[in-house]
């Protein structure tokens, strides 16, 4: 802190890139910096201030917080003031207005989805020589509450863990993440992955769609020391190894990764972004297989089986794969799969190789649920595995196979918290100076 005010301008930055590293543990210090009597110094200290504190993103994150809170108050006095907000242009202002007006009214409301227009052009980001193609889409509603997230990953804690300590950690994590980078909505995700793949090959690439700050995200990510390289002129984060991030725009970010950086397509990509082209650059097959699948589904998924995937003896007689999932009447999500090949005994055999596989399976889940302490805490987690194994059912029509299964509950709780959790888990910082709160953003 001192150096703040050092005579060298070497030095003075050489301490602001230290202060910021060390993140929101040096905010006591730095608030006594930023009244010090040396203008340099104070100038410097109300700066790192601004940024370890969120500065302008947590303000909106708390306005956003308060528009919540007078819905679920559900006091009519407040309608005047959020029918005010109806109109606002920030980010996530309106539709939380309007939800909290519903609130208070009594009546539904659902957050407006990813359409499929949408969703069109982000498969047309994807780049060429994809042997799996997939897309989920998020579901409109409620944000997540961590209770309930917990009381599904309870049981993989280990034992003795205390929950509500976790909980309060996580929530701290949250919100300092929260604190940087202001609000994240997460649409719809769009998967590629490269026909082929392996030690030296390949790539896996994800394009998000949803809402957030673009620049925030960069601040924050170069907070942290990562220094972005241009790509024809984007930024491009290197991240965990082989893994980049390209924060595109405030309604996409795109990760990719693979076994080494020369694999990466990130020329393909940022051509992609830039150019914004109508039709998809992978082959003629994969573009068939997606037209041939019902793309409105919660999620599909279509797979052209390569040379590299046919490695695998309970796919190599398969020229096709696609499956799509619907919600069930039970609340759960049913799963249809159809894999379509030309060798009806090598088919035969699969279909053999993946029923054995099943009833091993279900055989191993019951060995587990009658083990140790740890492995009981488990059992709800294991019960659920073993019902969708059980509720698998095979259909083998000589060359095409439809298999459909039944899975109790869904993905959507996990996949929603992905955006936070994964700029938490690269954050360093400590407990914000931000009141805890019970619910991640939407």
């Amino acid at each position: 802190i001192r150096d703040l005010g050092a005579e060298k301008h070497e030095t003075r930055e050489a301490a602001m890139q230290k202060l910021r590293a060390m993140g929101p543990a040096t905010i006591p210090a730095l608030k006594k910096a930023a009244e010090s009597d040396d203008p340099e110094v104070k100038v410097r200290a109300r700066e790192l201030l601004e940024g370890l504190s969120g500065g302008a993103q947590a303000m909106a994150l708390r306005r956003l917080m308060a528009i919540r809170t007078l819905g679920e108050l559900k006091k009519p006095e407040a309608l005047p003031a959020l029918r005010a907000l109806i109109e606002a242009k920030e980010p996530f202002v309106a539709d939380y207005a309007r939800q909290a007006i519903a609130a208070i009214e009594g009546k539904p409301h659902l957050r407006l989805e990813a359409t499929k227009e949408m969703l069109a052009r982000d498969l047309c980001l994807l780049p060429a020589k994809c042997g799996v193609v997939a897309q989920m889409r998020m579901p409109g509603g409620k944000p997540v509450e961590f209770e309930k997230l917990l009381a599904t990953a309870a049981p993989l804690l280990p034992p003795g863990q205390d929950i509500s300590k976790v909980l309060d950690e996580l929530t701290q994590g949250i919100c300092a993440v929260a604190e940087r980078v202001g609000n994240i909505r997460l649409d719809a995700v769009t998967l590629g992955v490269a026909e082929d793949i392996g030690n030296n090959t390949g790539f896996a690439v994800v394009v998000a769609r949803g809402l957030y700050d673009a620049q925030a995200v960069k601040a924050a990510l170069a907070q942290q020391g990562l220094v972005p390289t241009k790509v024809d002129g984007m930024d491009v984060f290197p991240v965990e190894r082989e893994m980049r991030l390209i924060p595109c725009s405030n309604d996409r970010f795109i990760f990719t990764a693979g076994p080494k950086e020369e694999a990466l397509p990130l020329k393909e990509l940022v051509a992609a972004l830039q150019a914004n082209p109508e039709k998809p650059a992978f082959g003629e097959k994969m573009a068939e297989l997606v037209k041939a699948t019902d793309t409105g589904a919660a999620s599909w998924v279509a797979v052209v089986i390569s040379e590299t995937y046919r490695k695998a003896s309970f796919l190599a007689p398969f020229e096709t794969i696609s499956a799509t999932t619907k919600k069930a009447e039970d609340g759960g999500t049913g799963i249809s799969l159809v894999a379509a090949g030309k060798d009806p005994e090598a088919i035969k055999k699969a279909v053999e190789e993946v029923e054995k596989g099943i009833k091993e399976g279900i055989a191993e889940l019951k060995k587990i649920n009658a083990g140790d302490e740890f492995v009981g805490r488990m059992k709800p987690v294991t019960d659920r595995i073993a019902a969708f194994l059980e509720s698998i059912r095979i259909e083998n029509a000589g060359v095409k196979v439809t298999l459909t299964a039944t899975l109790k509950g869904g993905m959507e709780v996990p996949m929603l918290m992905m955006p936070m959790l994964w700029i938490g888990v690269r954050s360093s910082a400590g407990p914000p100076p931000a009141p805890a709160v019970q619910a991640v953003p939407q």
